[in-house]
């Protein structure tokens, strides 16, 4: 079939050179000719004709140029490479993304530091400050609500995740080199262009994708880079950020706080990855720990090299001098190793031994408060002898570190599906001869000290595996900290008693004992509501958890504290982007009521993607203008998923950037509300407006994705999901049950990852554009949805995010992947119809000729991308067709496999949606 569909082209603002980017553009030409040399030089002249054809194609179409090849003329053209070719034409083009997303970051950090040069940056915690004081905020309201901040962003692992350390690591040293080729002389800007060449060369002789699926432990090992060479050294920096500008716009000090804390489900979380065990749970725990006092280590390395105070010239404090004969005793060691050395240098050999005891495995301190006890003697002996400031920028920073961080580093959560519990508990009571515990029974159990399990009774694995988490989780508390493991996120809950028999399991595991006076709980127990239905009884279940005595019992075990982490993958999955954006936003406020009519403070657990189509898709300062007044209580746990992680987190300037918007949008949420902006009974009218816009968008979407299966089977031929095992992006299944193909049972991660593929994004914009038109052509609608995108930040930034999708959307791309997979063409139709009409009704709204108007960053970086997104996109669709249309035994199938891999790679490093 060779007939082109022509759609029309999406109303993107025309291309504009922006001065401050000129940078970037440089940057990225430099880049493509050295990948262009490499690719010459490396794979050959067919191989570098290949990607240079396909290249000026995509690009000659994309702009319009007259005579420009069609569609499929450069299908054919693909069609006609060798399986070889194609994949080595495919790696080129995702190693170019690579090296496009490595000059972008160094871009990001250019302008940051532009921004701090001419003002202070929006955003920042400076900003923020100077935003409260000048509003009128008082010095001692700010540090108190500072003392209850409480940020922790929580990294995930998930089977859509395309970056592997090692190509992270290249990434990261490409974009430190572009930056040192700024302003340099020529003869350095020379070197520094050779070693930049070497690096390139190195990445296009290593595998972009893992050649055998990662195991947890490696995905664990990754999310310790992250701690170790990033997130530590950043949450350090914005620390010290915050308390000198506290400082500097209000005239005092700030007290000790620790508003940043880091978290992980990396080894912990087990809904759905049956290589996730209690054993890797904990040693995912000692890693953590290993890797956390290793950094101390370093740091205790370099301040023994620089506190060379001498007792011939300060006097020393007799605290210190006490505590030096007691290291002495308990290291003879480490003291016949120094004393010599630092026999007059008392703070120097006091930090030996203090490295010496961090550095032994198990650690010579039993918990971080000895470590902060040492830490504070050494400090305050400084301000002793006049160095206040040596202590500021010496000390402090490590002790911030040891308060925030003890020896665990990550949080790490355990997270586990509720009908694991129910049979478990069936089971374990089947076992010891007792009948089924109804809710009354499980409450009795409870409040008895008799343990339901002896040691001689032999129970089946799946729940001996569930009982041996709580002890691997309390073997963690006892080893490491209470804080290194105390929160089992609790998936699916649907009733009060769900969290009840973890409450009972966690009691078998010795964590949980509510007989004794005070009653002992160590562990958090976090409800998960994921789907519409759940999300709508979610204020119900609170109510009444927070009314059952025995819960009262546990929650005055842990503080009078409940978290509770809402499900914005699946609710959106579930039931369409305005049903559950809604329904999201009316369960925080619910729940905050809830909570609040309760006396008990709360954390509310944002479980959002990195995509529209999961909940994400905003920068960090909208999304959190956009949360409901009121609902930030101080603690506010956000998941940062798949590529988001390597954006946010990828460089150490751009990762102190992300985690100090984070503490600056929180802090300035608890003090500003939009609605006191609005006419009386405005708010009312937007609510009901919202109200119409998801009973709108539901049954659309239901019947479409749910009604008569026809979707997913376009989904299914369409996409290359089924080829998403061979990418062995993470060790987490795509399905929650083996086998188990339907839309029900497909995750909501590579539901978006397939649409994604194909340039359809069509979970980020399904049900949206019907919803709007309707309420737009009643009597006054448009003029309140005006009013709406212009003064309500929750109903501004979920337009946003779908002009966003949009933007990124090309319906020629996905009408080709249809067409020659043997989709259905008459669905694909009526699905680009929707999208049009979904584009139109934004415009209206947005009362804009263009999408993305108010955002020409996003508009330079997609106006970059897509010309090399298409070339991925015509080599998956050939590949897919070639792959799907072989026979046993053919010679060339490894090299499809290959190539199919590198463009589902590439096409996500390009989009930067994985998912």
């Amino acid at each position: 079939m060779t007939t082109t569909h022509v759609a029309a082209g999406i109303p993107l603002p025309p291309p504009v050179a922006r001065p401050q980017d000129a940078p970037l553009r440089q940057d990225v030409r430099w880049l493509a000719a050295t990948l262009g040399r490499v690719v010459r030089r490396l794979a050959g002249e067919d191989t570098f004709r290949a990607v240079e054809d396909l290249r000026r194609g995509s690009r000659a179409r994309r702009l319009g140029v007259p005579g420009a090849p069609d569609l499929d003329a450069l299908l054919a053209h693909t069609r006609s490479l060798a399986p070889e070719t194609a994949r080595l034409t495919a790696r080129a083009f995702t190693v170019f993304f690579i090296l496009i997303n490595a000059a972008e970051q160094a871009h990001r950090v250019r302008r940051s530091r532009q921004d701090d040069l001419a003002a202070v940056q929006r955003g920042s915690v400076r900003w923020s400050l100077r935003r409260l004081r000048e509003a009128g905020q008082r010095a001692e309201e700010v540090a108190r609500a500072l003392a209850a901040v409480k940020v922790r962003p929580v990294l995930t692992a998930h089977p859509t995740e395309s970056a592997r350390r090692t190509i992270l690591d290249l990434q990261s040293r490409l974009a430190e080199g572009l930056l040192a080729r700024d302003g340099t002389a020529e003869p350095q800007r020379r070197a520094i262009e050779r070693r930049l060449e070497g690096e390139v060369e190195l990445l296009w002789l290593t595998e972009e994708v893992r050649r055998d699926r990662p195991s947890v432990m490696d995905e664990v090992a990754n999310a310790l880079w992250y701690l170790e060479d990033r997130l530590l050294e950043a949450a350090s920096r914005v620390h010290e950020r915050l308390a000198q500008a506290f400082e500097d716009e209000f005239g005092c000090g700030l007290a000790p706080v620790t508003p940043l804390t880091l978290g992980s489900w990396v080894g912990g979380d087990r809904d759905g990855n049956p290589f996730v065990t209690a054993e890797i749970t904990l040693a995912a725990a000692r890693s953590a720990r290993r890797a956390v006092l290793g950094h101390y280590g370093r740091v205790l390395a370099d301040l023994a090299a620089r506190l060379s105070v001498s007792e011939r010239l300060a006097a020393v404090a007799p605290e210190l001098l006490a505590s030096l004969e007691r290291d002495r005793a308990e290291l003879p060691g480490v003291w016949e190793q120094n004393r010599r050395r630092n026999a007059d240098e008392p703070l120097r050999l006091k930090v030996s031994f203090m490295r010496a005891r961090v550095e032994r495995d198990p650690p010579g301190y039993g918990s971080p408060g000895e470590l902060e006890r040492d830490l504070t003697l050494v400090a305050d002996a400084l301000d002793a002898v006049g160095a206040a400031h040596a202590r500021r920028t010496l000390v402090e920073p490590l002790l911030a570190q040891v308060r925030a961080h003890g020896f665990h580093g990550y949080r790490l959560d355990v997270r586990e599906d509720a009908a694991v519990h129910t049979r478990a508990l069936h089971d374990l009571t089947a076992a010891v001869g007792m009948g089924e515990l109804d809710g009354a029974a499980i409450r009795r159990e409870l409040a008895g000290r008799r343990p339901l399990h002896a040691q001689h009774v032999v129970l089946a694995e799946p729940t001996d595996e569930a009982l041996r988490v709580f002890r691997a989780m309390r073997a963690i508390q006892d080893e490491i900290g209470q804080a290194a493991a105390s929160t089992y996120i609790v998936s699916r809950t649907r009733s009060a008693d769900d969290l009840l028999r973890v409450l009972l399991l966690a009691r078998e595991g010795g964590l949980v004992d509510l007989s004794r006076e005070p009653p002992l709980s160590r562990i958090d127990i976090v409800p998960l509501f994921e789907t519409l239905e759940d999300l709508e009884h979610a204020p119900l279940v609170v109510r009444s958890l927070l009314d059952d005595p025995i819960w009262q019992r546990h929650l005055t075990a842990r503080g009078r504290h409940q978290e509770v982490m809402l499900g914005y993958s699946d609710s959106a999955k579930d039931a369409g982007l305005f049903p559950s954006a809604w329904a999201l936003y009316r369960v925080q406020e619910d729940v905050a009521r809830a909570c609040a009519g309760a006396g008990i403070s709360w954390t509310l657990f944002h479980g959002r993607g990195g995509t529209v189509g999961r909940g994400g898709g905003s920068p960090v300062a909208r999304a959190l203008a956009a949360l409901p007044p009121g609902t930030v209580h101080g603690g506010i746990k956000i998941t940062e998923q798949g590529e988001i992680v390597s954006q946010n987190f990828g460089l150490l300037s751009i990762a102190e950037r992300s985690l100090e918007l984070m503490l600056s949008g929180v802090l300035v949420h608890r003090f500003e509300d939009w609605r006191d902006a609005l006419e009386p009974g405005e708010e009312a009218r937007f609510r009901e407006i919202m109200d119409r816009l998801a009973a709108e968008a539901l049954p659309r979407y239901r019947a479409l994705v749910y009604g008569s299966g026809e979707l997913f089977r376009l989904f299914l031929d369409t996409t290359p999901i089924r080829e998403l095992a061979d990418v062995r992006f993470g060790s987490r299944p795509a399905y929650r049950a083996l086998g188990e193909e339907t839309m029900e049972g497909i995750r909501a991660i590579p539901w978006v990852f397939g649409w994604t593929q194909t340039r359809l994004m069509l979970p980020g914009w399904l049900g949206v554009g019907p919803a709007l038109e309707a309420v737009a052509s009643e009597a006054g609608g448009l003029a309140v949805l005006r009013r709406m995108a212009h003064a309500w930040p929750f109903f501004d930034d979920l337009l946003a995010k779908v002009e966003m999708v949009c933007a990124k959307a090309d319906m020629a791309i996905a009408r080709m992947y249809v067409r020659e997979l043997g989709g259905d063409l008459t669905l694909f139709d009526h699905l680009e119809d929707e999208f049009r009409q979904t584009i139109a009704a934004l415009l209206r709204v947005r009362e804009s000729d263009y999408l993305m108007r108010d955002n020409p960053m996003l508009q330079t970086a997609i106006g970059l991308r897509n010309p090399y997104v298409d070339p991925l996109s015509l080599l998956q669709v050939t590949l897919l067709r070639r792959k799907r249309d072989g026979t046993p035994g053919d010679p060339a199938a490894a090299a499809v496999s290959a190539g199919l891999a590198s463009t589902v790679n590439g096409i996500a490093q390009g989009l930067r949606n994985t998912g």
